[in-house]
């Protein structure tokens, strides 16, 4: 049982490492543009509650730098797998967020491999109007586990698009 939480635990971890860094480009009058970018996120799943947290840094397009954080709810699917919903906040360059909520998938393994849709709901400055949707793919690496918490850290990469 041990073994099977630390497996969860990791794909939960890369899980919202993959849905959390994914910020979206942005279009004026609420014209549609592409989202792309990379992200490195570091996930924190209680194996036991499935409750994580996310937080991350990158770049995307017509953001620029940008950290995003998210909170997660993490769930076991079939012997290999697990899934997960949440929200989050993602920060541009110049201090205007996104918030969004988002779900995925991912299987177990070394790495974790993670995919997420994310849905943006407005946001803050230019993106008080935003929407859109962006898929993120990743995969992650267990780096600790303590008791019941995983910690996972690793890459992603996000396309889609976003209107403002």
């Amino acid at each position: 049982m041990p073994l099977r939480k630390l497996i969860v635990l990791s794909g939960l971890v890369l899980a919202v490492v993959a849905m959390t860094p994914a910020p979206a480009m942005g279009a004026a009058n609420g014209t549609d543009r592409p989202l792309t970018g990379t992200d490195t996120a570091t996930t924190t799943v209680n194996l036991t509650t499935g409750a994580a947290t996310n937080v991350g840094s990158g770049q995307l397009s017509h953001l620029g730098a940008v950290t995003s954080s998210s909170v997660l709810q993490f769930a076991l699917v079939g012997t290999n797998g697990f899934s997960w919903t949440g929200t989050g906040t993602i920060v541009a360059a110049n201090g205007d967020e996104l918030f969004m909520s988002v779900s995925g998938t991912g299987t177990f393994g070394a790495p974790i491999h993670t995919m997420s849709v994310t849905t943006i709901t407005g946001g803050t400055g230019r993106f008080v109007d935003a929407s859109g949707t962006f898929t993120t793919t990743g995969q992650s690496t267990s780096v600790s586990i303590v008791g019941s918490v995983e910690t996972t850290i690793g890459p992603t990469i996000s396309t889609g698009n976003i209107s403002y």
